[in-house]
């Protein structure tokens, strides 16, 4: 299973740091664009997959999701991810919309007990666990250590790691910059959501 942790895009509560430097309706337009580039990445797997949901379920982009979602839990991102990865499962954010869909089929079929993918920011963009228990317990979320703290953290549980490749996600306003030459490289096909938002910014 294949878990999308999303927003609901409204501006000024969506991609915060990019408020400065795109304004908040822009910033909740990229995030939109970005988001549905990942949920249709998923489909394209053909693997299962659900988006956890961040935001008010009530309001009216939520109708526009042709998947099956569910309310991410309270607390801190550990607790969000560990109750939706709660039966196992690869669970990725929206903020990578060029994420190459091998990444996930190679998660999904790995058989170790956790598989990251860590991105260029020190975090990651990409985590799978068979287990989740304990697993994302005293990791420091947003920090420029967050995955080789993850990654110790579940050597220290014992558990078998595998490390995918870098990839790189859209945080910053340079990771907009970044995103905007990198796009230009990829197929068409690829993000095309986010590409048109690109075009028109």
């Amino acid at each position: 299973m294949i878990v999308i942790f999303a927003r609901v895009p409204e501006p000024g509560l969506t991609k915060t740091r990019l408020i400065p430097a795109l304004g908040p309706v822009a910033a909740a337009h990229l995030a939109a664009a970005m988001t549905g580039d990942v949920i249709d990445l998923a489909r394209g797997t053909g693997l299962p997959f659900r988006v956890a949901l961040a935001g008010r379920p009530d309001h009216p982009w939520v109708r526009t999701l042709d998947c099956d979602w569910e309310p991410q839990a309270e607390g801190d991102l550990g607790r969000k991810l560990a109750h939706a990865l709660r039966d196992g499962g690869v669970a990725i954010g929206t903020d990578a919309p060029t994420l190459p869909a091998a990444l996930l089929h190679e998660a999904h079929a790995s058989t170790a007990d956790v598989v990251i993918a860590p991105a260029f920011d020190g975090g990651y963009v990409l985590v799978g666990v068979s287990d989740p228990a304990d697993v994302f317990d005293l990791v420091p979320w947003s920090s420029p250590d967050t995955f080789a703290r993850q990654h110790q953290r579940a050597l220290d549980l014992g558990r078998s790691v595998r490390v995918l490749p870098f990839w790189y996600d859209v945080d910053e306003p340079g990771d907009v910059d970044f995103l905007s030459r990198h796009i230009g490289t990829l197929p068409g096909k690829v993000a095309p959501r986010t590409r048109a938002w690109l075009a028109g910014r």
